[in-house]
């Protein structure tokens, strides 16, 4: 009977050097591509290997499922059980991997390991709690090492906190860091990476690619946009199609008016109504844009049951029956896009794309584009803004847009 065997990724010599000047507390901070993830891989297998218990720990139950798969196909050979439901695999070594999601910050309680792999820190919301709470404890049976990877985010974090303990005196004997950019990777094509930075605004890339810490204290959400560049008096074309992105705050209630075709997109106006409903807003479109070719799209939860206005009827299942579409042109997504990823599409959008924006029908877009600024964490400030009553609903319609219909522009991402 032939022994069993284990085939690692060759790690390249970045990560090579990681693991060579590694100590107990290990913070990465890298570009995408890096290849943390085959990192991530040897440091929760190695331990496992020689019969300890490791944990592998990522934001959400979601992200588990593409490492859960990797690590049980390179350890097929030597898993003694595995538990498909909590997620954990015991080696004929004595070791144990258990995977865990950053959703419920208590879990791992209780338990004792060598190694703790943290995944993508910047996208868990509770790596603080967690860290603080639970997963500390569970290193000091073994006197055990803890790993921190994730690409850095806008903003303030608890991951960028950490990363600089290895610069402080009281701390560095037992923490280090290291930042790596995609460049680094020598897998990685240099002409792909650069054709990144051509389509993604300097902002994200230096983020995203470079691994930079970038200030986005008061940063503007939308700010690639430019109104000598994308302000200006767009005319309805009445033989191309006419796309209606909705938002469905209860008040006020919004609706873009754009046209999408040549390669451009002009937003010909910005509907708002203040204290009105989705039956006057429809009225309105028939009215000032009759015998037209719609295509709907806009705010996820328009179909939700909860979304229910007079006649017991949903707002998307009214604006069909009252502009008289069919199903297959209304494009609404099951659920709204992460903020975080929509910035990267819309400013991309602004940046690259020929983006006409009528400066006078569409003033409450351009309101949103010029004033409504990013949360430290990436998200939108909608109450530290000159007028209270905007609640960045313009700006809504015209991301959804972008979402439904543009999103190649992430394709580099």
């Amino acid at each position: 009977m032939s022994a069993a065997t284990v085939t690692l990724k060759n790690l390249h010599s970045k990560q090579q050097h990681i693991l060579d000047t590694a100590k107990r507390f290990n913070v990465l901070k890298c570009g995408r591509r890096f290849g943390k993830t085959s990192l991530a891989e040897e440091l929760v297998i190695d331990p496992a290997l020689d019969g300890y218990p490791t944990a592998f720990y990522a934001p959400t139950y979601k992200d588990l499922s593409d490492f859960w798969y990797n690590v049980k196909t390179i350890l097929h050979e030597v898993i003694e059980t595995k538990n498909e439901q909590t997620k954990q695999l015991r080696l004929i070594t004595g070791g144990i991997i258990d995977f865990w999601s950053l959703d419920e910050p208590d879990s791992g309680r209780g338990r004792k390991y060598k190694r703790v792999v943290i995944d993508e820190c910047e996208k868990a919301k509770k790596i603080e709690e967690a860290w603080k709470g639970t997963i500390r404890a569970t290193l000091t049976d073994f006197i055990g090492d803890c790993w921190f990877l994730s690409t850095p985010k806008f903003g303030n974090t608890f991951f960028k906190d950490i990363y600089q303990l290895s610069f402080k005196e009281d701390y560095k004997h037992e923490w280090q860091s290291w930042t790596y950019t995609t460049y680094d990777n020598p897998h990685m094509t240099k002409t792909e990476i650069d054709a990144a930075k051509k389509t993604l605004d300097d902002i994200y890339f230096r983020c995203e690619y470079l691994a930079e810490d970038v200030d986005v204290k008061s940063l503007l959400w939308a700010f690639a946009f430019d109104s000598q560049k994308h302000l200006g008096k767009p005319e309805l074309n009445k033989s191309e199609i006419l796309y209606l992105s909705f938002d469905f705050n209860k008040n006020p209630i919004c609706c873009s008016v754009i046209q999408w075709y040549n390669e451009t997109v002009n937003v010909i106006e910005t509907i708002k109504l203040d204290n009105s409903d989705i039956y006057a807003l429809c009225d309105y479109i028939l009215v000032h844009y009759p015998n037209m070719l719609y295509m709907v799209t806009g705010d996820a939860t328009g179909k939700n049951t909860t979304a229910l206005v007079r006649d017991n009827l949903n707002y998307y299942t009214v604006i069909k029956q009252r502009l008289g579409i069919t199903i297959n042109q209304m494009q609404v997504p099951t659920v709204n896009p992460r903020l975080e990823e929509n910035q990267v599409l819309v400013n991309s959008i602004l940046a690259n794309y020929q983006v006409t924006i009528h400066e006078e029908k569409a003033k409450h877009l351009v309101f949103d584009l010029r004033n409504v600024r990013t949360t430290p964490e990436g998200g939108i400030e909608k109450d530290n803004r000159q007028d209270k009553t905007q609640q960045a609903d313009a700006l809504d319609t015209f991301r959804y847009f972008c979402n439904t219909y543009l999103r190649k522009f992430l394709k580099f991402i």
